[in-house]
Formats: structure tokens, C-alpha cells, sequence
């Protein structure tokens, strides 16, 4: 801090509360004490008589100082306080007059100042709302979820059965409490004037005691409420009690009807809740035991999840080996249904982010790297500026202006500067947040609530203040560096700018290019792997296909005879509407396929370790391969044959065909799905082409598919394919369903492809901002390296002046030039290899099917990168070779 100058000093002693006053006496003390006994060496006395006889003539320095009152020293330190206040107003006013003063420059720097505080104020209200802010929970760090990891590796975090739930909670030391829910919320009717499909989620009374939430409405789930086979209490959350039920807040012990059963309305759930299931519009009270009558499903079908609060002074890490302990001992104990997973844990805010945390940290980090972009920027230009403004600094210090008090001055023009652009900043990360709603709504999680709130605004605010320090500093110091009295002569040893001042515009140039480099090099990747993605076939055409949910009310249609033929008359008369070419249902749309079941081979042998391997399962219609364009590779489809009670018939994929019979004769055999180890035999009667179900894997997993009249639902997806927009049927089919029955709603009516975007979007959303982030990156970038070397281009005139006069040709002067942009970009580029690394590591986890290192998107960066630099570096080689160097010797 001894280095610091003096204002810059006591500014510092000032901020932190200590009057230097008492420090300053001493010293200035000892100063002329030292002198004066300097004075008498160099008369011949020795130094310590010498230093003594200082002393004596001083006098008594200890009395001295104790002779200025606490009064006066206050006063003294109040002085000075005083005085650096009013330094600061005057810079302040200095600087807004400064700015003032240059309009043009000041809205350029503000705007791009507002783009890069803006960009990184927008993300992180992101970042702040998924990774940062608490859960809606109460201390939510001592929560965490037990998930079922698949050992064939087809689910890292799968449900888990009654018997495992029930079990993990008799034996686990680790949680204070544990609580088991569903793993998706059902679907369900609320019936009323105009019934509608909510979703309603099961999960055990004592959920709420665990996760520590109380209802804003009412009470929660007690345990007395899950007696008996049917749940008649319900929990409501706020935004159904606003949306479903008006707000009314005497529905609290009132009754509803859902799905045909009157249930009393316990309570409403505070605003804000999610479950960590996700969302849900009802709560039912869920009793474990009933689910362990069935032995077959107690342990062989999962479809619950569990959350645990750990007990004080439990880690995260002592659960998981607790909880892994109790899987490895069920797996001994019911190898047939325990034998094939083992248990994880991991914290409750992991299992609700989910696969958002990468793309969210590849965004905050694109955002930086615009900024420091933004900062290289801005430094070069107001160290063009701060160069223009030599003379005027000259006068101030010559007039007794110190160089502390120039740097602080310059630092304040820079910290005003980079104010005003927080300001913009913010309104535009308010118009970017709205974006991202729009965007990012289904890929983020239900709690996230995307806003600037004042921890946001506190960090732009800080962000703002730093930003304006980091770009001010490089021209301060270059300020306070300079000399005063041969500005003033307005004459130098040299023709040109300096070499040290020259150096820095390069290192800003190469850094900005370095950066833009690192950053157009991981949108480059995003961008090729998001092309891969959706270049790849999924294995069906969902080009003009309608996708309709269709549930029907439990209380009307009981029967499973009743189901199916509603399904067939709609079917029949949808397949009658101008322009329809194909209509079939499913249980689930492809690439959304859910549930999965335990495969046994008949007369394969046992997997090895008992570990049953999984396959996807979904029921369809006869004619939904045909709607949907997936090709028959063998065998039949399905037909009026394959009813209730016809022999039982399976549909697989080849890449199931391949696995599982290898020798190519699965057609015609046998295979049993589900927990029960003797469940009636399914025969292939055939072979299908593959449908990625998950379109981010490379590979096509095992599906197998049921007929839907062997499988019936009260809830499908219909699928009607036409030759015009799919959209334009959404009228007629809803007149359809009216005619057939008006009491059966309709939901999510939207075309198949746009479904399909719907679920890339947690990979587009990278792709889109970060390209953004590299266009702004390359703009600013290109910006700053032509307003550098033009700049520098200007401040070496007068010695192109001199080397034309001499008969340099205009030739060597563009060469010279040229050369001098070269060597800076090629530094730049060399500093953006080693960031591309660290980039290309960051998105490595977002890729597909694209190497991290990709010679197509370096190269094409590096070639985009060059261009922009060289089209930069064209005005200022034109101003070069154009100056007349009579002019210039004038």
C-alpha cells in the first residue's frame, strides 16, 4: 500500500475508519529529525550525536505530540474526511462533464457496457433462481432423494418399489425422517361446469413433516388420512386453489370431485411449493402398506420415489454409504427383484436440477467472456482517449494536481460510465429474462422463478463497479506514467507513440481476440452437435401428425370394455375428417416413452448375477407404425386378432431383436415382462425399425410394444396424421370428441414435431444464447481491434510522415502495418488455443456426436476470427499508406 499515491492511501485509511492524523505527526516528526541530523553528519559529527542534537533542538517530540488535543485531532481527522468528500463530488462532476462533453462516446460505451452487464445479469437471475436460491423447503441442505440405479445402465435414477421403500426406512441410520411419493404425477378429471385434466400426486402424509413445509390454508396430510384402499382427503397447492378453485378460501374442508370420488380439501399448500416429484395441481394420501398385500408387486414394480432429512452432523456423503449398504444387503436378500439395481443418493437440489447445471454454468461463463471482451474494449478506448487528453492532464498536474488524485479521477470517469451502463443493463436483462421464460420455461425446474430480485440487482451493481475499475485502470495508470513537462513542450525524442503504449493496444487487441476465439469455438460445437442431433433420424416421420391427450372420466367409464370401444368409435370418426391419412393412439408419445419392464427370455439362460436386464414398454393401436412411419422389418403388425382375448402378442425393435437374439430367431419366440417370474409368455409376432427414445443417446434402446386392446387406459395420445397442417385439426377433432361424449376433456393438442422440439430445448437453449454471446463476442471484438489499430495507426503519422519523405512506398508502410496487426493477432490466437481447451472441456458433457476438439468448428472459427480482424485492420492500412508527409513535416 506504500506504493499507493498518497489520496489513494488515505481514501483507504478513510474507508476503514482510521484517522491517520497521529500517524501522520510521527511521521512527519521523524522527516525532520532526519534531516536535520543529515545536515549535521555532513559537518563532521557523528550520527548519534548527531541524531541527538536533533533531538535537542527540536525538542521534546513526545510532548510535542501529545500537545495536539483529542479535540484537535478529531477536528483534523473531520478536516480531512471533509476534504476527500469533496474531492469525490468535484470528480463526480468532472466526470458526468466529461462525458457530456463527448455524447458519441459515451452512449458507445454505455451501450456496449449495458450489452455485457445486461447479458450477465440476465443469466445469472438464472443461475441465481436454480443453483442459488433456497428450495421451497425448510432448510433444504439437509434433504436429499434415494433414487434405483439400473446395473445395465439403462437409468441412473430409476423409481423404486413399496418393499424397498419400506425397508430403507426400517433400516437407515442416517435421516431424522424419510417419506416416499410418486415418481409422476397422475392424471386425473376435476369435474365441474367444464371438466379438466389436473395431475395428482400420491405421497405419504409425513412428506410435508420431512421437507418441512406448512400450509398456508388449512393443515396438511395427517397419517389417519391415508386409512383405507381409497384416499377421500386431498391436499391442494396455491396456484390450483387460484387457477382450479378461484382462490375461495372457504374450500378448505369443502369437498370436490375428481375422477368421480368426492374428496375433502384438507388444506392449500404455500405459494411456491413443488414437490420434488415436480409439478402437481392435487396431493392424495398414500399408505405404503397397502402396497405390500401383493407380493409380486411389492418388490417388482417401482414407482416411487423417497426423500430423506439427514440427522445433525450427517454428511451427504455418510447417507449415501448408509443407503448404499441397505441396497447391497436387498440385493442378497431378493436377488429375483433387488438383484438388478442398487441404491444412490444424492441431494435433494441435484435431483430437482437435473441435466441444468452444465448449460447454465456454460452460459454464466459465455456471459463473462463477453464481458471481459466488453472490458479489453473500452480499456483501449479510453486509453485512446486518456492519450488525446495528455495536455489537459499536464496542465492539472503542473498546476499542482497530484497523480493519485489524476488516477482517482480517471477511475471515477470509468466507474460513471460503467454505472450508466448497469442501468441499461438492467432493463435489458429484464427484456432477456423475458426471453428466457419463453424459451427455457419446460427445460428449467418448477421452482425456478426467473426474476431480478435484489440479490441480482446487488451483483449487477457490483458487477458494474468492478467492470468500470477493470477497464478504467489500464488508462489511469498509463496517465499517471506520463511526462508532464515534455507534454507541455509538445515535443519528444521520438516521432511516434511509445513503445510501452503501443504494447498495451496489442495486448488488448490479442486478448480480445483470444477471447472471442474461446467463445466462438464452444458456440461452434454446440452448433454442430445440435445439428447432429436433429439431422439424426429418430426412426419415425412426425411430419403433420396431430398429438391429442385423451382421458377418460373414471366414474363413466368403468369398465375396460367400456375404454376400448370409446377409443375405436373416436379413432373411427376422426378417420373420417377432410385431409386425415392416419389416426392411431398410444400410451405414450414416442421419445416421451416412460416405463420400463424386466425382460426374461424363455429358454435363454439366466442372466449372469441375476441381474435382469430392462426394456422400454409402450401399448399402441393397430395402426399407429403406419401413422407414425416406422418401418415393419418382419413379422405382422397389429390386428383385430390381437384382442383381450386372443394369446397374448409382443411387437419388439431391432435393436432388441439383436440383443436379446442374437441368432435372428426372435420372431415367433417367447419372452415374459414384469416382476412376476411366471406371467403369462408374450409371443414376438414382430420386428419394427428402432425409435430413438431418447435422441440425445447415440445408440436406440430396446422397446417393445404391447396392443393396446391387451392393454387398455383410461388416459392416450392420440395421433392423427394429415396432409396439411396438423394445427388445423385441433377444431374438428375437439367437435368430435364433443359429439362423442362432452364430458371427456382434451389437453395438449400440439403438432408431434413441435413435442419434439419442446424436448430439445435444454439442448437448444445453450446453443442459441452462447452463438448470441459469439456474435456480440465477434462484433465487439472486430469493433475493438479496428478502434486500436486505428487509433495507433493515427498516433504514428507523423512517422509514416517521415518514412514516405525518406522514399518508403505506400506498399512498405501497409506491410509495416500489417505486420504490426499480424504479430498481435497471431498472439491472440494462441491465447484462444488454450482457452478453446478449456471451453471445449466445459461443453464436452453437451455434445453429440461431435469430437470436443472438432477441426469443422475450430477451423471455421479461426477463419471467421481472421477475416473479421483482417476487414478491421483495412481502414486503418488505407489511413496509413494515405498520409502526406509534407502536411505531417509541417
Amino acid at each position: 500500500m506504500a506504493d499507493l499515491p498518497h489520496g489513494i492511501r488515505r481514501a483507504f485509511r478513510l474507508a476503514l475508519g482510521r484517522p491517520p492524523i497521529e500517524q501522520e505527526v510521527d511521521a512527519e516528526i521523524d522527516f525532520h529529525l532526519e534531516m536535520r541530523a543529515a545536515e549535521l553528519v555532513e559537518r563532521g559529527m557523528a550520527p548519534e550525536a548527531a541524531l541527538a542534537e536533533a533531538r535537542r533542538r527540536f525538542g521534546d517530540t513526545h510532548e510535542w505530540g501529545m500537545a495536539m488535543s483529542e479535540v484537535d485531532r478529531e477536528r483534523v481527522a473531520r478536516s480531512e474526511r471533509a476534504e476527500w468528500l469533496s474531492d469525490l463530488r468535484q470528480d463526480l462532476h468532472f466526470g458526468a462533464r466529461s462525458a457530456l462533453r463527448s455524447p458519441l462516446f459515451t452512449l458507445l460505451a454505455v451501450v456496449t457496457l449495458a450489452l455485457g452487464i445486461g447479458a450477465n445479469a440476465a443469466v445469472f437471475g438464472v443461475v441465481k433462481s436454480v443453483l442459488l436460491d433456497a428450495l421451497p423447503y425448510a432448510d433444504a441442505d439437509r434433504l436429499v432423494r434415494v433414487y434405483g440405479r439400473f446395473l445395465d445402465g439403462s437409468n441412473d435414477r430409476g423409481p423404486l418399489s413399496a418393499g424397498t421403500v419400506t425397508d430403507i426406512a426400517a433400516r437407515q441410520r442416517s435421516f431424522v425422517g424419510t417419506a416416499a411419493f410418486a415418481t409422476l404425477p397422475r392424471e386425473s378429471i376435476l369435474e365441474g361446469d367444464e371438466p379438466r385434466v389436473v395431475q395428482v400426486e400420491w405421497a405419504e402424509p409425513k412428506l410435508f413433516r420431512v421437507l418441512g413445509v406448512k400450509a398456508a390454508l388449512g393443515r396438511t396430510l395427517r397419517d389417519d388420512d391415508a386409512v383405507g384402499d381409497t384416499a377421500f382427503t386431498v391436499m391442494v397447492t396455491y396456484a390450483a386453489w387460484q387457477q382450479l378453485l378461484g382462490g375461495d378460501p372457504g374450500v378448505v374442508g369443502g369437498t370436490i370431485d375428481i375422477n368421480g370420488i368426492t374428496r375433502t380439501v384438507a388444506g392449500v399448500l404455500p405459494r411456491g411449493f413443488v414437490g420434488p416429484g415436480g409439478d402437481a395441481d392435487f396431493y392424495y394420501p398414500l399408505d405404503v402398506r397397502l402396497l405390500l398385500r401383493d407380493p409380486i408387486s411389492a418388490r417388482g414394480s417401482g414407482w416411487l420415489g423417497v426423500v430423506g432429512r439427514l440427522k445433525p452432523g450427517v454428511t451427504v456423503d455418510g447417507a449415501r454409504r448408509d443407503v448404499a449398504a441397505i441396497g447391497a444387503d436387498l440385493a442378497r436378500e431378493y436377488p429375483r427383484d433387488n438383484g438388478s439395481i442398487t441404491l444412490s443418493t444424492v441431494p435433494l437440489r441435484d435431483s430437482m436440477v437435473g441435466d441444468t447445471r452444465t448449460p447454465l454454468l456454460v452460459l454464466m461463463a459465455s456471459a463473462g467472456l463477453v464481458l471481459l471482451i466488453t472490458c479489453a474494449n473500452l480499456a483501449g478506448a479510453l486509453l485512446s482517449r486518456t492519450i488525446s487528453r495528455r495536455k489537459e492532464f499536464a496542465v492539472r498536474m503542473a498546476l499542482g494536481a497530484g497523480r493519485g488524485r489524476l488516477v482517482r479521477q480517471l477511475l471515477t470517469e470509468s466507474a460513471l460510465l460503467a454505472i450508466a451502463g448497469g442501468v441499461a443493463g438492467i432493463a435489458l436483462a429484464e427484456g432477456g429474462l423475458a426471453m428466457l421464460r419463453r424459451l427455457a420455461s419446460r427445460a428449467l425446474p418448477s421452482y425456478a422463478e426467473l426474476s431480478l430480485d435484489p440479490g441480482a440487482l446487488l451483483f449487477t451493481f457490483v458487477l458494474a463497479l468492478c467492470t468500470g475499475i477493470a477497464f478504467g485502470l489500464v488508462p489511469a495508470l498509463s496517465a499517471r506514467r506520463s511526462n508532464t513537462q515534455a507534454t507541455l513542450r509538445d515535443e519528444s525524442r521520438s516521432a511516434t507513440e511509445s513503445r510501452p503504449s503501443r504494447r498495451l493496444r496489442g495486448v488488448l487487441v490479442a486478448a480480445q481476440i483470444a477471447l472471442c476465439v474461446s467463445l466462438l469455438a464452444g458456440a461452434g460445437l454446440l452448433i454442430r452437435s445440435l445439428a447432429a442431433l436433429t439431422s439424426a433420424s429418430l426412426g419415425f416421420n412426425a411430419g403433420g401428425v396431430l398429438s391429442v391427450n385423451v382421458q377418460l372420466p373414471a366414474d363413466r367409464y368403468r369398465s375396460l370394455e367400456e375404454q376400448e370401444n370409446f377409443f375405436e368409435q373416436l379413432e373411427e370418426r376422426l378417420r373420417g375428417l377432410p385431409g386425415v391419412t392416419g389416426v392411431a393412439d398410444a400410451t405414450a408419445l414416442p421419445t416421451a416413452v416412460m416405463q420400463r419392464n424386466g425382460i426374461r427370455v424363455i429358454g435363454a439362460p439366466p442372466p449372469p448375477d441375476n441381474v435382469l436386464p430392462f426394456a422400454l414398454y409402450a401399448g399402441v393401436s393397430d395402426d399407429y407404425f403406419r401413422t407414425l412411419g416406422i418401418p415393419l422389418r418382419s413379422g405382422r403388425t397389429f390386428g383385430p386378432q390381437d384382442g383381450p382375448d386372443g394369446p397374448p402378442t409382443i411387437i419388439i425393435s431391432e435393436s432388441m431383436a439383436r440383443r436379446f437374439w442374437p441368432k435372428g430367431d426372435a420372431l415367433g419366440a417367447q419372452m415374459r415382462m414384469g416382476p412376476d417370474p411366471n406371467s403369462t409368455p408374450l409371443t414376438v409376432v414382430g420386428i419394427v425399425g428402432d425409435v430413438r427414445n431418447d435422441p440425445t443417446r447415440p445408440d436406440a434402446e430396446p422397446i417393445t410394444y404391447a396392443p393396446a386392446r391387451q392393454d387398455v387406459r383410461q388416459s392416450r395420445f392420440l395421433l392423427v396424421r394429415t396432409s396439411g397442417d396438423p394445427l388445423a385439426l385441433v377444431r374438428p377433432f375437439r367437435g368430435v370428441l364433443t359429439a362423442l361424449d362432452p364430458s371427456v376433456p382434451m389437453r395438449d393438442a400440439m403438432a408431434l414435431s413441435a413435442f419434439l422440439s419442446d424436448g430439445l430445448t435444454g439442448r437448444r437453449r445453450p446453443v442459441v444464447l452462447m452463438s448470441a454471446f459469439g456474435a456480440l463476442a465477434l462484433l465487439l471484438a472486430s469493433v475493438g481491434v479496428y478502434a486500436m489499430f486505428a487509433a495507433m495507426a493515427a498516433a504514428r503519422e507523423r512517422e509514416f510522415g517521415i518514412r514516405v519523405a525518406l522514399g518508403s512506398t505506400r506498399r512498405e508502410i501497409a506491410a509495416l502495418v500489417l505486420r504490426q496487426g499480424a504479430v498481435w493477432m497471431l498472439a491472440g490466437l494462441v491465447g484462444g488455443a488454450a482457452g478453446v481447451v478449456v471451453v471445449a472441456r466445459l461443453v464436452s458433457g453437451l455434445l453429440y456426436g461431435v469430437r470436443p476438439l472438432d477441426p469443422v468448428a475450430l477451423g471455421i472459427t479461426l477463419l471467421t476470427v481472421v477475416a473479421c480482424a483482417l476487414v478491421a485492420l483495412l481502414v486503418p492500412v488505407r489511413r496509413a499508406t494515405r498520409v502526406d508527409p509534407i502536411t505531417t513535416l509541417r
